[in-house]
């Protein structure tokens, strides 16, 4: 296979097409988000050098270095980090699992193995790992915060006197979503639960630019977050977070710093978040609640489980609100049946 360096070098000599170092740059992170999509999408397969740089488009050799110097770390240890927070992520929201079916599924070759793996990089075995966090999070939500979540179609078991006690009311209900086609810029340099990063609203703000230049905007068009990290398991400067825009399908290439993607539709739990933009960080607050109280208390009373697949953040209009003084969002877990 040719090397892209020697590629472009033919490009620049000839003078068919002169590229931009930021457009080369972009063309490798462009070629980075499918290589990091193919292996969130494979952990369970082996993934090896030679396929993922089949994937890129680069010969292994350069393929490994490019990683890197865009990622922060090898390939190595980006896919061993990957399998660990996808294992730690299971066993908290599939405690039917046995510990054997989960390190299978995240692609660990035998059980000695994984808990080494585990152990070294959190500190705990797999076993210690699931009973301190299903712990923890019985200790945290066992108080009157729970009422908060009378408004939803899930309330088991209160009483009226509980309705007094409430302070931050959610709507939470299951919906289908259709599948999503959409423009994005990925963030991979951090992004922190509740508390917004200047780069990921210049993300945001670029990516509308460009829906906005194209003409793309219309009436059903939506602005889409996708945080696709667990911020209590993954590192704030390691997780990942596309800023989207809905586009129209016939769009089907990346142009320029714009990456594509489907987002799969499905059922979702969703849950409505309104909040004032000075108090931003009771977003954070309000998705630990949705999560720990009625995703693993009362969803699987209604039938349903947490899918394997990234929440998405749709924002809305705040209707009745002056322009930018309110934070409107519909939070969307992906599930499916028990």
């Amino acid at each position: 296979m040719e090397s892209v360096i020697i590629k472009t070098f033919r490009k620049f000599k000839s003078g068919d097409k002169m590229m931009q170092t930021s457009d080369i740059r972009q063309d490798y992170i462009d070629r980075l988000n499918q290589v990091i999509n193919h292996i969130h999408a494979n952990l369970g397969q082996s993934l090896s050098l030679n396929e993922l740089a089949g994937v890129a488009g680069f010969s292994p050799f350069h393929f490994h270095r490019i990683f890197k110097s865009l990622a922060g770390e090898t390939l190595g240890e980006y896919i061993l980090r990957a399998r660990l927070e996808k294992s730690a992520n299971l066993l908290l929201s599939h405690p039917e699992d046995t510990i054997i079916t989960i390190l299978v599924a995240c692609g660990f070759s035998s059980p000695a193995v994984f808990s080494r793996s585990f152990r070294a990089h959190f500190k705990v075995s797999p076993s210690l790992f699931r009973s301190q966090k299903k712990s923890n999070l019985s200790k945290e939500y066992r108080n009157p915060g729970k009422d908060r979540f009378l408004e939803s179609g899930y309330n088991v078991g209160h009483s009226a006197s509980d309705t007094q006690k409430r302070q931050m009311p959610m709507r939470i209900e299951v919906k289908e979503l259709p599948d999503m086609h959409v423009a994005y810029i990925r963030h991979i340099q951090g992004y922190r639960k509740g508390a917004p990063d200047s780069r990921i609203s210049q993300a945001f703000e670029r990516i509308c630019k460009w829906v906005e230049a194209k003409n793309l905007f219309g009436s059903n068009t939506l602005v889409i977050g996708i945080p696709h990290d667990n911020p209590e398991i993954t590192p704030d400067d390691r997780s990942r977070y596309d800023a989207c825009v809905t586009i129209p399908r016939e769009i089907v290439a990346s142009q320029g710093v714009i990456s594509v993607q489907d987002i799969q539709g499905g059922k979702y739990a969703v849950c409505h978040i309104e909040v004032s933009a000075s108090e931003v960080i009771q977003i954070g607050e309000m998705i630990d609640d949705f999560y720990g109280e009625w995703l693993l208390k009362w969803l699987p009373v209604s039938g349903y489980q947490a899918d394997d697949k990234p929440p998405l953040e749709i924002y809305r209009e705040a209707v009745g609100r002056p322009l930018g003084t309110w934070i409107c969002m519909d939070f969307c877990i992906p599930i499916k049946p028990l």
